[in-house]
């Protein structure tokens, strides 16, 4: 098995500096969803220095960009006839439910980008349920810090996706959706216990 490193970007611009870190991410390509390539080679290192999200890089031995994810926190309302009982249970721990909106308020880990890079040959690579278990990595040492038990994250209703986000190993579960009319696209939304 591949040994990886994650790198908080604002570790990596305090060592090397912006200019450094912008020949590092522009090796970074993902044609199956340039929002993701376009985030991070134009947004993550702003967001960064103003703690709006943090992006953390993930290396190969060989110091070779294999992937990313960012993480933030955000407010949500996640209405509680949409979920189960067990869930509902659940969230009540981490929520508090408003009798008007009928829906939890909740305060949340939001995994805002998650991607992986396609720039590499063959063999250097990471799966996705590596990636998603490195990101509850990071989420995990700051939930020990500040507390909290609930992730969620917006994806497009595409089937691939939503098996990998669903699957036994990450467990996400539907939970809303959004419709961004600046993309013309809806998102769902997917959250998950820890």
């Amino acid at each position: 098995m591949m040994e990886y490193t994650v790198i908080n970007i604002l570790d990596l611009l305090e060592t090397v500096g912006e200019d450094e870190i912008g020949s590092v991410l522009s090796d970074f390509s993902c044609p199956q969803n340039p929002e993701i390539e376009n985030f991070l080679h134009n947004n993550a290192v702003e967001f960064a220095k103003k703690k709006m999200s943090i992006t953390h890089l993930v290396f190969d031995d060989h110091a070779q960009l294999l992937a990313y994810f960012t993480l933030t926190h955000k407010p949500s309302y996640i209405k509680g006839n949409l979920l189960s009982k067990t869930s509902q249970k659940k969230l009540s721990m981490h929520a508090r439910f408003e009798e008007t909106a009928q829906a939890y308020s909740v305060s949340a880990y939001l995994i805002a980008q998650f991607g992986k890079n396609y720039g590499w040959k063959e063999g250097k690579t990471i799966s996705g349920d590596e990636l998603m278990d490195l990101a509850f990595d990071v989420l995990e040492r700051v939930q020990h810090q500040i507390g909290g038990g609930i992730v969620f994250l917006e994806c497009e209703e595409h089937e691939t996706l939503l098996k990998f986000y669903q699957n036994e190993h990450n467990r996400f579960r539907i939970f809303g959706e959004r419709y961004s009319k600046r993309d013309q696209v809806k998102y769902l939304k997917l959250l998950r216990f820890f």
